[in-house]
């Protein structure tokens, strides 16, 4: 979970989710749905995007997404079910996966989705949905890599649910991430800390439109650089 440790930066947790790890997942529908990514990919880091079928997705489809990694902290949204353009308000597919999220937040997703492809790990976001009158909702959102049919780990299946399921959702809404987990899949290593500056302020992929970029926040961090920065800081 986050822990602030002074007034502008903030830590993200790393450690080691293994299929056990479906049991750390508050929605029973994001646990399920790790569960079923586990048994797709067996011994391997990711499993392949061709081996996820609409059998298998069963009734979480409205709920899913695909994610492409399509260049240096780039990533888009490649397919989304009908709840989710219901709830963000809009159709999803082609758009930045940070236009999704609220600027204060960008960085952190943008960080956690670089790490979810590059290592592979699992990535498991909370926070509050929070809609335009003010209304926010607690949610829990699970990033799991997967292989596209070249072999490179570059989708991720994201799974978004309201951990209140009783409440009637307040939509149009935009995720405000407070607490973001990176579980490296290969446990060969100790769990480290990251730590990153704060900047306040039928389920089948198919050619999206070009990409469009998240919309611009005054209040969005300003990325300068290509890639996400995570400075690693060793547990003593």
């Amino acid at each position: 979970m986050w822990v602030v440790s002074d007034a502008d930066e903030r830590r993200i947790v790393v450690g080691h989710m293994s299929e056990n790890g479906t049991a750390a997942l508050r929605h029973p529908d994001a646990a399920s749905l790790h569960e079923m990514w586990s048994i797709l990919r067996g011994p391997r880091p990711a499993p392949f995007r061709a081996e996820l079928d609409a059998e298998r997705i069963g009734a979480k489809a409205p709920y899913l997404a695909i994610f492409e990694h399509v260049g240096p902290s780039n990533f888009r949204v490649r397919i989304a079910g009908d709840r989710l353009n219901r709830w963000f308000g809009l159709e999803l597919r082609g758009m930045s996966v940070l236009a999704m999220v609220e600027g204060p937040a960008r960085n952190h997703m943008q960080a956690a989705l670089n790490r979810v492809v590059a290592d592979p790990s699992v990535g498991v976001v909370r926070g509050r949905a929070r809609a335009l009158d003010g209304r926010a909702q607690p949610f829990e959102m699970v990033l799991l890599p997967m292989r596209s049919d070249f072999g490179r780990v570059d989708r991720v299946l994201a799974g978004l649910w309201m951990l209140d399921q009783t409440a009637p959702v307040a939509c149009p809404f935009l995720l405000d991430a407070d607490e973001i987990h990176v579980c490296p899949i290969d446990a060969g290593e100790a769990p480290v800390t990251i730590t990153e500056p704060s900047h306040d302020g039928g389920f089948a992929e198919a050619p999206a439109p070009s990409p469009v970029a998240a919309p611009h926040d005054p209040a969005a961090p300003q990325r300068r650089g290509a890639r996400g920065h995570l400075r690693l800081v060793k547990n003593s």
